[in-house]
């Protein structure tokens, strides 16, 4: 039994190999298209999601005290009125 496992553990073992080395090749092609990538977009006026999400922070909270000075000013408009009636 022993002599015949030994050419199925030499197959698993290329086999296990060969995929290691497809892994190698998928991360290294992964990698170059990324850079890939990243250089083509270098090139357009992309913002990155981090960033986007910077300036949707940033805006909420701008509408945040344009709500309230809307609400100021509506409220200074009435006590106008009334000082000037």
């Amino acid at each position: 039994m022993s002599n015949n496992q030994q050419p199925l553990d030499d197959i698993a073992e290329k086999i296990a190999g060969g995929l290691r080395l497809l892994g190698g090749l998928k991360q290294g092609a992964e990698a170059q298209v990324k850079s890939i990538v990243e250089g083509a977009l270098d090139q357009f006026d992309v913002v990155t999601h981090e960033r986007m999400q910077v300036q949707e922070a940033m805006l909420s909270k701008a509408r945040q005290e344009l709500t309230a000075l809307e609400a100021r000013v509506t409220e200074l408009e009435a006590k106008l009125k009334q000082l000037g009636h």
